[in-house]
């Protein structure tokens, strides 16, 4: 007879695998993996708006400057009513009906003044609706000098340019660092006491352009510095304010605007190089 020998069982060998554990971390890792690339994509596509509201900015400059040299004036701005074209009264009046949002802009009657007259200028891409808009689908802005002096209007204002020449200076706009001690309704209007608040000078700026940034459409409560550039409550002041981006929670508010301008000596010399002026 055989001996008996016990039967060995033999255990399943444990298959390789991921625990709970070890999943979680992988998960946790891919979560971060994908956030970073998310935050990387978005900051791309925000400097990719930046550049190119930059570039139709300074599009849109060339376009005012060249209707300045075939016409002898600076355009006027238009509203929203206007289908993107500029607003004078009467052909070489004065701006819309002379009112100061009719040149520096604001928002009136659920009007908004101070638009980019892409039309009468003709600036391309334009919207359905005539404007010309910024990267983020804003409305680019845009303010002309009225400078209230006699004869005025002066810059939109063929006849007034040729008759006073080069030695007539705006007196009005004015581009300031922040919104803290502005005086707008001084005469003239100023960025106040403190000397460094000024990034122009008060008789340099003939025209502004500018772009409402990514935060434009958001139906938000303004910082003081977008707020001095938008005029939302209709102040309709010539007080406009340039400087890097700031955060929400910085002083003055958050800013992503971003403002171009052309000042009176660059408008001159175009205007003396076509034969506008002397």
């Amino acid at each position: 007879m055989k001996p008996l020998h016990p039967r060995r069982i033999h255990q399943a060998r444990p298959q390789p695998g991921f625990t709970l554990a070890e999943l979680a971390i992988v998960l946790v890792i891919v979560s971060l993996l994908l956030g970073g690339m998310m935050a990387m994509i978005s900051t791309q596509t925000e400097q990719r708006n930046w550049n190119d509201t930059q570039s139709r900015l300074e599009t849109a400059r060339d376009a005012i400057l060249g209707y300045a040299i075939a016409r002898g004036r600076l355009p006027c701005p238009a509203n929203s009513n206007s289908a993107g074209a500029e607003v004078p009264l009467i052909p070489g009046a004065s701006c819309g009906s002379g009112n100061a949002y009719d040149y520096y802009g604001g928002v009136v009657a659920g009007v908004t003044y101070g638009l980019l007259p892409a039309v009468t200028v003709g600036y391309q891409p334009v919207d359905a609706q005539g404007f010309a808009l910024d990267a983020w689908g804003n409305r680019i802005r845009y303010a002309v000098s009225a400078t209230p002096s006699a004869p005025a209007p002066n810059f939109t204002n063929k006849a007034n340019v040729k008759a006073n020449g080069v030695s007539f200076l705006p007196n009005d706009l004015v581009v300031c660092a922040s919104a803290t001690g502005i005086l707008p309704a001084a005469s003239p209007p100023s960025c106040g006491a403190v000397a460094t608040n000024s990034v122009t000078s008060q008789k340099t700026v003939v025209a502004i352009l500018y772009s409402p940034g990514k935060n434009g459409r958001a139906p938000i409560t303004l910082g003081a510095d977008e707020a001095a550039n938008e005029n939302r409550t209709a102040a309709n002041d010539a007080v406009f304010i340039s400087h890097p981006p700031a955060p929400a929670g910085a002083t003055g508010g958050e800013f992503d605007d971003q403002v171009l301008w052309i000042s009176v000596g660059t408008l001159y010399a175009k205007l003396i190089a076509a034969g506008v002026l002397p």
